[in-house]
């Protein structure tokens, strides 16, 4: 952790200066990874359905990037009745609690499955999950990342029968120069409200705590930011 960096000056990205930094530093991560996953990856368009496994930082994102698309319904899914309150507040229009019979609730709510799904949790069984999410011919696009080595069991058979397409996201397929400013805009215009995903803004003093209450997955995002109040310098 540290107060400054040096970085080299394509990795320096303008965007509005009304947006203020504690929201600006989420863009580059958890933001963008949502908003590439749904704009990029998926290629959602309005009315799709979707389904989002994982209401952590990059899953808010992605719901809230699929409202500003249009899709309908979003399902939200996690095992925390919070965090799934949290997750209809960004724009999930229905929230699940995960189980092994998943895809038949997704199935009753969509009409046969999901246009799109998303992981992102990077959890191998709920990436093995995903393609029965889907409709014949929908997308499941992997967002999260799992540990290194692991591997997916996947029926080819079956994917092949019903022409279903897996993705791999890798940042969102972002083109920061291009994407960070259509993301800082949304925020402006009201369609992002990525206020809503800072849980609490914290010193650099307190940065292990907060690892701590990430690891018990009990906030959305924490924001260290350089002098207590001040959110002239943040850090996601």
């Amino acid at each position: 952790m540290s107060e400054r960096i040096v970085v080299p000056d394509f990795a320096a990205i303008r965007v509005d200066p009304r947006v203020p930094f504690d929201v600006a530093s989420l863009i580059g991560c958890s933001v963008g990874t949502g908003y590439g996953a749904v704009v990029n990856n998926a290629r959602v368009v309005a009315g799709e359905s979707a389904v989002v496994v994982g209401a952590g930082g990059v899953g808010m994102s992605i719901i809230s990037s699929l409202r500003l698309a249009g899709a309908s319904p979003i399902i939200a899914v996690d095992v925390s009745e919070a965090k799934l309150a949290e997750a209809k507040r960004a724009g999930a229009t229905h929230g699940l609690i995960g189980g092994a019979d998943l895809a038949e609730r997704v199935a009753e709510l969509t009409g046969g499955g999901a246009d799109a799904a998303f992981e992102a949790i990077g959890r191998v069984a709920t990436m093995e999950q995903l393609p029965d999410l889907i409709r014949p011919g929908g997308r499941a696009v992997f967002v999260g990342l799992p540990p290194e080595g692991q591997e997916l069991r996947i029926d080819g058979l079956q994917l092949a029968y019903d022409g279903k397409t897996l993705i791999g996201s890798n940042y969102g397929g972002l083109v920061p120069a291009r994407d960070f400013p259509r993301v800082a805009q949304a925020y402006l215009a009201g369609e992002l409200p990525l206020d809503d995903l800072i849980s609490t803004r914290v010193p650099l003093e307190e940065v292990n705590e907060a690892f701590d209450a990430m690891r018990r997955s009990e906030r959305t995002r924490t924001v260290i930011v350089f002098d207590e109040g001040d959110t002239a310098g943040a850090a996601s």
